[in-house]
């Protein structure tokens, strides 16, 4: 698709990080097709992920998962345009996103721009909870000032300029089953255990369950959960198990390293 970036204006490239994401891949490219170029990088997809994605006209890349923040550095490593658009395969672009990015990319006031994301859950938006207002990391950054955090999971960024917020949301598809959230728990118990590991940090049972607690009191009461309804306590839930199974994960994999 011709646009003014690929006309000899904005040097720009949009990438998204995927592992089998055929149910989803798709939409999250189309929703793109104003990015002159499109990186879709694979970190082990066994689906048809990286066919839809070329068929669909994107550049395909593999890059071994080692963390989300470090995978996503390795990927920028990889992309030589100066400014980057970054979504998720789960996260659709809306027309009013893209067309304030591409406004600000006329005359940049910015080197990080970022974007309300909004998470559905179970076909319905999340408007409390702690997942909304939920600004991550950018949607468009200047890749020179910008770099992601080496955590495992749940990454931040660090950049040299200065960072503005977007109007405009994007939309994030993540949960569309209980199943997918229950799956979602678990990689992200698995990796925030290791991470617990890595900081020697103190873990047990009882620890891990007090910690858990206050996660479900954190987002169903602190941050308005019951206000989502019963999708409100199913993320309280959600967030006391991650939380329970983080430590579980950790002591079990603890107890296997002192038996080798």
């Amino acid at each position: 698709m011709q646009t003014e970036f690929s006309k000899g204006g904005t040097d720009l490239t949009a990438y998204i990080m995927t592992k089998n994401e055929e149910h989803c891949i798709a939409r999250c490219v189309r929703a793109l097709s104003w990015c002159p170029k499109i990186v879709v990088a694979d970190t082990g997809s066994s689906d048809g992920t990286k066919e839809i994605a070329k068929s669909l006209g994107c550049e395909v890349i593999d890059v071994p998962f080692d963390g989300f923040g470090t995978t996503r550095n390795r990927i920028l490593e990889r992309i030589t345009s100066d400014w980057i658009v970054c979504f998720d395969a789960d996260e659709v672009c809306t027309p009013e996103l893209a067309k304030e990015v591409q406004e600000k990319l006329k005359n940049p006031s910015a080197s990080a721009y970022l974007a309300n994301r909004l998470t559905y859950l179970l076909g319905k938006p999340v408007l409390h909870s702690g997942w909304n207002p939920d600004f991550r990391h950018a949607v468009l950054f200047k890749k020179s000032d910008y770099r992601y955090t080496d955590r495992r999971v749940h990454e931040g960024f660090t950049t040299q300029g200065k960072v503005e917020k977007l109007k405009s949301s994007f939309l994030h598809y993540s949960f569309p089953t209980v199943k997918t959230l229950m799956s979602k728990e678990m990689q992200y118990a698995d990796l925030g255990a290791d991470a617990m590991l890595m900081k020697n940090k103190k873990i047990g049972m009882f620890r891990g369950l007090g910690h858990a607690a206050w996660a479900f009191c954190r987002h169903f009461f602190l941050r308005r959960g019951f206000l989502d309804g019963w999708r409100g306590f199913l993320i309280g839930i959600s967030a006391f198990h991650t939380t329970f199974y983080r430590y579980v994960i950790a002591m079990e994999k603890l107890s296997e390293k002192s038996e080798k």
